[in-house]
């Protein structure tokens, strides 16, 4: 390797060191809690259809297409918010953040289909997984986001708990089991973001 490959190959790497200790401001507020009051919206169709949840086969499609719809909605918000707002950095940091969250994209998927085609009858497991998972990923991305994370992840931790107690209890999925904890959830992340959106505008 010659010098000036090195020395391209050694800024590279200090770039990707500080994309991944530089805190992303990619996540919109307003993007996050829209998907906390759909949450809510959702569980509420959910709950009021008739014969929903209690079979559970129409439990998973219609969680799965609502994350879908979500992270679409984040995703395209945290694109055009870090290019504006990180300018050069934008794609390492973008890079950064998803090499944090696909394992536990991965993990909730492969979670998901196997408890679907080889165990459908512990269904009502996946909202405690799908909880606990978004809760580690929180955990996981201190170093990323407002330190103040860490209470949308303790959530979503203790909803994960209690979540998997009363599914266990149940034998089934609720509406509610995803509706209340995502929907408090994404509000309280959204409302975190907004306040150190706002003291960074104000330094």
């Amino acid at each position: 390797m010659s010098e000036v490959d090195h020395a391209l190959s050694q800024l590279a790497f200090i770039q990707d060191r500080l994309a991944a200790s530089t805190r992303f401001r990619g996540l919109a507020p307003l993007a996050v809690g829209a998907t906390g009051a759909m949450a809510l919206i959702v569980a509420a169709i959910e709950d009021a259809g008739p014969g929903y949840g209690l079979p559970g086969w129409l439990f998973v499609p219609t969680w799965v297409a609502t994350a879908a719809v979500a992270g679409s909605l984040i995703a395209v918000e945290a694109l055009a918010r870090a290019r504006r707002l990180h300018a050069g950095m934008a794609d390492r940091m973008l890079a950064s953040t998803l090499r944090l969250l696909l394992p536990f994209l991965a993990a909730g998927a492969a979670i998901t289909f196997v408890i679907v085609r080889a165990a459908p009858d512990v269904i009502w497991i996946l909202p405690g997984v799908w909880q606990m998972l978004i809760a580690l990923t929180g955990f996981s991305a201190v170093g990323t986001l407002p330190k103040t994370i860490v209470w949308p992840a303790a959530w979503y931790f203790l909803c994960a708990i209690m979540t998997l107690v009363l599914g266990a209890q149940a034998g089934v999925p609720s509406a509610w089991m995803m509706g209340i904890p995502f929907g408090i959830g994404q509000l309280i992340t959204a409302f975190i973001l907004h306040r150190a959106g706002v003291a960074d505008d104000a330094r």
